[in-house]
Order: structure tokens, then sequence, then C-alpha cells
């Protein structure tokens, strides 16, 4: 019998513009001060209760090297808020939520926060949100914006009233006697836990002691736990929860079911995901010795080795999405602690082990030295990320007397008001308007471009980061550049 059931929000927006602090705000709790580097790096659900009506949040990550995460947080929520912070406007990881929005179909509604702080101009935030593409009301479009602020907490009961009136007219509904879906958000293991899946039910009512499978895993659940650590008998659809006892770390979107329901074998579902990036790594969570690249071993590729553990499978993810795969070669990764096995691969300094959000305790750590493994710890993923950048820069083919100091691949090419425009992806370091540029095609420079002018959608810009896109124009006319040719910026070496 189909019931009414809490709406799910997702909270998207740029890096330190508030998000997980208007949650925090929300619940009454300290989320940030948990984060490292105060920046969220694991989806979370939440659950409150607000004028009677349960709502369910999701909180997703605002730093860019999370595009995939806080696009997935997008493809399970049925309302999202988009926080733009009223001193900072429409940032790049605005624009990407705004397109992962639109790609997904659903309502949102813009939340400007910090209103608190002085000297704002609110207009200005409402008009680059128009440029993008999103209309509020008092421009004349159908999207509610609410001024607010995580701090003090102006306006946000208002934002609240508002989520409770628009998901009233979804009329969102499920039947928690249907067939089990649950949707993996986050999911790692724990040594005493064993493995861990964070999810949301969609449909059905998960129950202790029920039978599981999510893609060839199988398990019982052990143990039911809500955000707060507190044990559950049942978990109805619109509800979070953690799942203790499956026999492995499920993929994040999944979908986790009933063993002994019946399903329609040809039945979709637009949350079900493969590892993709682990496969594009030929990656898995279990080494199998017999199968590794012997010649990658011997180094006769010149590629920083990496094995990766991380505590979380989205964050793996993350990790993942940020490497570049012509100067990476990941011969294993997976979640949880370091083992004897990775050491062993790690051995005499050969391929350097990455640990994130992983202790690596004074044991491990002897070992190690004793084994000749080098050890790398993090725990904020952009620090990571810009120490592997560092190291792939040296790994890219220079001539004699230069410095690489970026590389970008040109993905298309475009005609504007009579100029040829490359729209290039920075693939490692970063492209600055003033950089000594080559134009190489294969292993062949064929051209030596200089810039013309450098954009990120119709603003003028002075660098393009790692992983970043932009448009480029060249004061050389007659440059024949093509899809596929790379745009390498260096210094000369003194």
């Amino acid at each position: 019998m189909m019931q009414k059931r809490a709406p799910i929000i997702t909270i998207m927006g740029h890096v330190d513009h508030g998000k997980t602090s208007l949650l925090d705000f929300i619940r009454h709790s300290n989320l940030v001060s948990r984060e490292a580097g105060g920046i969220t790096q694991h989806i979370g659900a939440y659950q409150i209760e607000f004028q009677g009506q349960k709502i369910t949040f999701i909180d997703t990550p605002g730093h860019a090297a999370f595009n995939k995460m806080r696009q997935r947080g997008a493809q399970v929520t049925d309302l999202v808020i988009l926080v733009v912070a009223a001193n900072d406007g429409v940032k790049p990881q605005t624009l990407e939520s705004i397109r992962f929005i639109k790609e997904s179909k659903v309502p949102f509604i813009v939340a400007i926060n910090k209103i608190d702080l002085p000297d704002l101009h609110l207009e200005v935030v409402k008009s680059q949100l128009a440029e993008a593409g999103v209309l509020v009301q008092e421009y004349g479009g159908d999207i509610e914006v609410v001024e607010i602020s995580a701090k003090t907490g102006a306006g946000i009961d208002k934002l609240l009233e508002i989520i409770i009136a628009m998901t009233d007219l979804l009329e969102l509904r499920a039947d928690p006697s249907a067939p089990l879906e649950a949707v993996v958000l986050e999911s790692t293991k724990e040594k005493n836990k064993g493995p861990i899946a964070h999810v949301i039910v969609r449909a059905g009512t998960l129950v202790i002691h029920q039978d599981l499978i999510v893609d060839n895993i199988a398990g019982r659940v052990r143990l039911l736990e809500n955000e707060n650590g507190q044990a559950m008998q049942q978990v109805l659809p619109g509800e979070p929860a953690e799942i203790i006892g499956l026999d492995a770390v499920p993929e994040v979107g999944s979908v986790i079911r009933d063993a002994h329901a019946n399903y329609n074998q040809d039945l979709t579902n637009e949350f079900s995901r493969t590892g993709e990036l682990e496969k594009s790594f030929h990656l898995s969570d279990e080494i199998n010795w017999e199968n590794i690249d012997l010649d990658f071993m011997l180094g006769k590729k010149e590629k920083i080795k990496l094995i990766i553990k991380a505590d979380v499978k989205g964050t793996l993810e993350a990790i993942l999405q940020s490497l570049d795969k012509d100067s990476v070669e990941v011969i294993a990764c997976g979640v949880g602690q370091i083992t004897e096995q990775d050491m062993e691969l790690a051995r005499d300094g050969k391929v350097l082990l990455i640990a994130f959000n992983v202790k690596v305790n004074n044991t491990q750590k002897k070992i190690a030295k004793n084994m000749g493994v080098k050890i790398k710890e993090y725990n904020i993923i952009y620090h990571l990320i810009e120490d592997l950048q560092q190291s792939m820069l040296k790994l890219l083919d220079a001539t004699f007397d230069e410095v690489v100091t970026g590389e970008a691949e040109i993905l298309q090419i475009f005609t504007m008001k009579g100029e040829t425009i490359a729209g290039v992806r920075v693939k490692t370091g970063e492209i600055k308007k003033t950089d000594l540029l080559h134009l190489k095609r294969g292993e062949t420079i064929i051209a030596n471009p200089v810039l013309k002018t450098m954009k990120h959608g119709k603003d003028e810009i002075e660098r393009i980061g790692t992983k970043n896109e932009g448009g480029l124009t060249f004061k050389n006319k007659k440059i024949d550049f093509q899809v596929g040719d790379l745009i390498v910026a260096y210094k000369k070496e003194s």
C-alpha cells in the first residue's frame, strides 16, 4: 500500500559556501568540526523533523574532486538546495552543480547564504545566476530563492517551510511492503564492524536479520544504525541508515535488495552503477598476484606507481577520478587498513603506498621502514591531488632546457564571432595566459602558439587549473590544431 514518505533533499554548491554549516544549523550539531580541513569528504544522509514532517538531507561534498559524488547526489534526490555564498557569488562548482541538477531534471531552490556579512550585493549574485541559466522569481523565472545565514539561522525556517510546500506538491509516495530497494550512498570497511553501507531506502522496508544481495555481494543485516549511532529495527522509504552485515563492501550508487524477494528481471534502476573508474585502472579490492604486470613492476613504463587505500569507496572514487592514466599506474586499491600484501607490493620503494584517512600505526611504520616501503598519509584530498600533480609533471616529456608546468587536451573546436576556439581540459598542472606553449600531436611539437584569450564561459580568466576546462584562442591565426592535440605549458630552465 502506497504511503507518504520523507522527501530526500540534496545540498549542493561551491566549496566553502556553507552547505555543511547549513545542515549543521538545521540539525543543531557540529558536523563541520569533524571534517578534516573543514570540507565534507563523504556523502552523509541525515533526517530531521520540522513542523511534524520528516525530511532527509544528503550533504554532498563541495571540493571539485568530488564532482562524481555530487552528480550521484542529484540522482537520488527529490529536491536540491543550491547554496551560493552572498559574498562570493557563482563559482565553478556552482556551475557544475547547476549542470547536474538540470541533467537530473529535479526541482531546486536557491539558498543565498552568508547574508550576515557586511557589504553584500545580492542583486549581483542573482544576475550571475541568471547568466548561468537560473532565473529566480524576481527576475521573471520560477526558481525560489531564500536569503539565509547558516551562522545566525536567519531565513532557515522559511527555507524549511518552502521545502515542505514544494515536496508536498510532488506527492511523494512509496510502498513499505514492496520489494526492498536501498541506494548505497557511501561504503567502507572497519576493523571491528567489517563492511558497512550507508543507504537510503527508496522502496520496501529494511529490517534487522534480513537477507540482502547487491550486485554479486550477499549478506544478512546484523545491525542497523541511524546517523547518530542508535540501533534501529526497521528503516522505511525515505529514511537513511547504516547497514552492518554484508560480506563485502558494495559500490557507491548500487542498489541493495532483499535476497528472497521476486524482482522484475528487466528492471533497470537509475541509481545502479558499476565501478567504471576501478575497471578503467584494472583494479580490484583484492590483489591477484598471478595477474600483476611484471613489465610495470620492473619499471619499464615511466609512470608513478601507486597503491591507494582509503577509508570509504566514495573517497577512493574521487581520488581515482583525479588521476591521469598517462602518468599514473595504480596496481591496487581498496578501502580499509594497509595489509601485508600492500607492503609486499610496495617493497623497496617501487610503489608509493597512499593511506587516505586510514591510520598507519607505529608497528606498520616500523615494518615499512625495514622493507623500504614509502607510505604517505593524507586526510585532505586536495593536498593529495596537488602532490600527485607535482609528481606527474616531472614525468612529462619536455625539451632539454624546458620545465613543463601544465598540459591540456583539446576536446572540441568551435567558431564564434569569426574566432576559432579550442575547448580544452587541463590534465596536469595549470595553463596560464602568459605561459610559453607547445602544440603537440602525438610526440611531435607542431607549433608554438601564443594565447590571445582564455575564457571560462563568458568570463575572461588568467589560468586554468588541473581537471578544469576553458576556451582558448591564439594570436597565431594559421595554427592547424585538432581534437586530441595537446597544449603543453613550459618555462625555460635557468
